[in-house]
């Protein structure tokens, strides 16, 4: 008989990493956004105002299931209090899982009973639920029962690269005249430039690899005419300082830099895992743009990961222009949402469904504390 457990204390959390990777390896929505390593990172760093609602799910002596899940207080139009369950790692993890190894749906039926028993929430909103995963599979049997006022939308669109088993067949998917300014443009800069490709290993230490690619990724944004982009807080640097020492340590950082004359030049920041490459955030000397240096360096990192034997190069959450030339497919992002009580919950789950009221709101409505 399965039965849930609820832990509010992020100390019983700390215990959990052996059996939390163990079970994490042997379901299919395995990636590096739902390890222990990277949720006890962020929890660290951003989980301060916020209250720890850590359901697993046991039958026997053995744990099946894990909800990652925290209860958010958001101010809501500075004029009301909403509480709201969202996962773990919100919204900094492009992707979001429930944890689920065995009887996917009835853990989940579990999970939401436990919920709905314990009602101090008003909204629940699960954001960036893989299209065909374990977790989205579970929802749309929910979803279907009826049973619960359970609506699961397309949030985001997710483009990746299913990498072939050579350089060759990888390049005769590209464009004809992409591949033809990929070659013209590296030429043309190893002409001008001593050119070469490195890696955090490269560097004196991970926080120096860290720093370069940050003053990078302003250069990038602020050359565009846009925002300084996320990582000018302070507070998400020390997150992903922290974070990239971690995921070192474990094997799973990937960063790569293209350097003229030793000066680097280009950087992607990204993670291997599970044998496969995800891109998290990217950044250029814009003072470089004509000869296409984030191309040139995308480039090396493809042949890296075929070369590394990698399955899928997934470029993450959001179809931004400069991703459609390399993407051989796209997957959707779901938000899966219930509404529990309260008006102002409704008008906010109602205003996510609307793309102009949206936008509203994401700039005059939720935000966190009050």
């Amino acid at each position: 008989m399965l039965r849930v457990n609820e832990l509010t204390d992020f100390s019983e959390f700390d215990n959990l990493k052996d059996s939390w990777n163990r079970t994490l390896q042997k379901c299919r929505d395995n990636d590096v956004f739902s390890t222990w390593e990277w949720l006890r990172c962020w929890w660290k760093h951003f989980g301060k105002r916020r209250n720890l609602k850590l359901l697993t799910a046991e039958k026997g002596d053995e744990v099946i299931g894990f909800a990652p899940l925290m209860l958010s207080e958001y101010s809501f139009l500075h004029i009301s209090k909403l509480r709201k369950i969202e996962f773990i790692g919100s919204p900094n993890s492009d992707y979001n899982n429930l944890i689920l190894f065995k009887e996917e749906s009835e853990c989940l039926k579990l999970f939401l009973k436990h919920l709905m028993d314990f009602s101090e929430w008003d909204l629940l909103e699960l954001r960036d639920i893989r299209d065909g995963s374990a977790s989205a599979s579970a929802l749309e049997v929910v979803c279907n029962d009826r049973i619960l006022d359970l609506t699961l939308r397309v949030g985001t669109l997710c483009p990746y690269i299913n990498l072939s088993n050579s350089i060759d067949a990888f390049e005769a998917h590209l464009g004809r005249n992409m591949k033809k300014n990929l070659r013209k443009r590296m030429r043309k800069l190893c002409e001008n430039y001593k050119v070469e490709f490195r890696t955090q290993r490269d560097f004196d230490s991970v926080k120096k690899a860290m720093e370069v690619f940050f003053k990078l990724h302003l250069k990038r944004w602020t050359s565009e005419g846009r925002r300084p982009g996320a990582f000018a807080s302070q507070a998400f640097r020390n997150f992903h300082l922290d974070l990239a020492e971690i995921l070192d340590n474990q094997g799973w950082l990937g960063m790569h830099f293209l350097t003229v004359n030793d000066k680097p030049i280009a950087a992607v920041y990204s993670f291997d895992y599970n044998q496969k490459k995800y891109a998290y955030q990217t950044g250029f000397d814009p003072e470089f743009g004509r000869y296409g240096v984030a191309n040139l360096l995308k480039m090396h990192v493809v042949e890296y990961c075929i070369r590394k034997g990698f399955r899928e190069y997934d470029l993450t959450r959001d179809f931004e222009p400069y991703k459609a030339d390399w993407a051989t497919g796209v997957r959707k992002n779901l938000v899966a949402a219930m509404v529990c009580r309260g008006y102002f919950a409704r008008i906010y789950d109602w205003s996510n469904r609307n793309s102009f009221s949206k936008r509203v709101m994401s700039k005059f409505g939720a935000h966190l504390g009050i």
